[in-house]
């Protein structure tokens, strides 16, 4: 995708590394999926993908909506690297996952939002849609996908941020998500901080007030939904700046506190350093029942294509 000025910018992904937190995942039994383009067609994505999903149980796929009026989901976040442009490669290492997310957050997507679509729901058999609204190009942001069959879009769009971003610019996007069985309304959505040498917590800030006022703004026309977003950081959860976000403080703009919900243990960029993705939700709100790395990704090797480990959480909230 491209903006209407022209092609995508340039990233900078000179992304923060510390030596002595170098971390190696294992390979699960799904590491075959980790291997080139040329030595793997469509057709064998497509299979390999099935085969990973068929011990599933529920219709979707997916956490199933749990009783007495709570639902039960998952999320997946991953940044799956500006140059990637192998949707399908993309689609079956999310759809390895088993259960397969529910709603899932792609950072750094550059084919189109129907591309993306159209192979998630080849390598899975579920109607996977992209969200609203974001039909041009923003700027860098977080992308979402949504299982059709359990969720309706009530509404959705992608802004470019009005700041002085870093590697290109920088989009917020929001979805508006009405569970079918439960009626309940979740918003998601989310964004890509910049990456600065040295650090940028005021230009972050900027970006994320960008994005947290569509959430406010949602909230307010939906009395009683929830917010839980996710994205690519370029921080650890130890840094100033993403500490104050917790706690709602966004630099001169205050907002709902949120939690960290992936609470992954290790590096989610190939090259090391802390946990830079994230999954966040709106505190009080929500109950955790899992969450971490996918376990897919070997530090400094690609994972299909993509610099970035997928993450994920499973919620319930009612």
């Amino acid at each position: 995708a491209t903006s209407s000025s022209g092609a995508t910018p340039q990233l900078n992904k000179n992304k923060k590394t510390t030596k002595n937190n170098y971390f190696v995942f294992l390979p699960n039994h799904r590491a075959f999926l980790n291997m080139s383009r040329s030595s793997m067609g469509r057709a064998s994505l497509v299979m390999a993908a099935w085969l990973a999903q068929l011990t599933i149980s529920t219709a979707s796929g997916s956490a199933a909506t749990a009783g007495d009026g709570f639902t039960t989901f998952k999320m997946l976040e991953w940044n799956v690297y500006w140059q990637n442009k192998n949707a399908w490669a993309i689609a079956s290492t999310i759809m390895a996952n088993n259960p397969a997310p529910d709603i899932i957050g792609l950072c750094e997507l550059t084919v189109t939002m129907q591309e993306m679509a159209e192979a998630l729901r080849g390598t899975s058999g579920r109607d996977f849609l992209a969200q609203p609204g974001r039909d041009v190009w923003q700027g860098y942001g977080t992308d979402i996908f949504y299982d059709n069959a359990r969720w309706e879009a009530l509404e959705g769009g992608a802004i470019r941020a009005g700041c002085s971003s870093w590697g290109g610019p920088r989009a917020s996007n929001w979805v508006v998500l009405k569970e079918r069985n439960s009626g309940q309304i979740l918003i998601t959505g989310g964004t890509h901080l910049s990456y600065c040498p040295g650090g940028c917590d005021q230009l972050q800030q900027c970006e994320l007030r960008s994005l947290y006022s569509q959430f406010d703004a949602m909230k307010g026309k939906y009395p009683g939904s929830k917010v839980a977003w996710m994205g690519d950081m370029n921080q650890g959860m130890a840094e100033p700046m993403l500490l104050g976000a917790l706690e709602g403080d966004l630099g001169g703009y205050r907002s709902f506190p949120v939690d960290e919900v992936v609470q992954a243990n290790a590096n989610t960029y190939m090259y090391g350093g802390p946990a830079i993705d994230h999954i966040f939700a709106e505190r009080g709100s929500f109950q955790m029942k899992e969450h971490g790395l996918t376990g897919q990704g070997v530090t400094g090797q690609y994972l299909n294509g993509a610099d970035h480990f997928p993450v994920y959480t499973v919620l319930t909230f009612g």
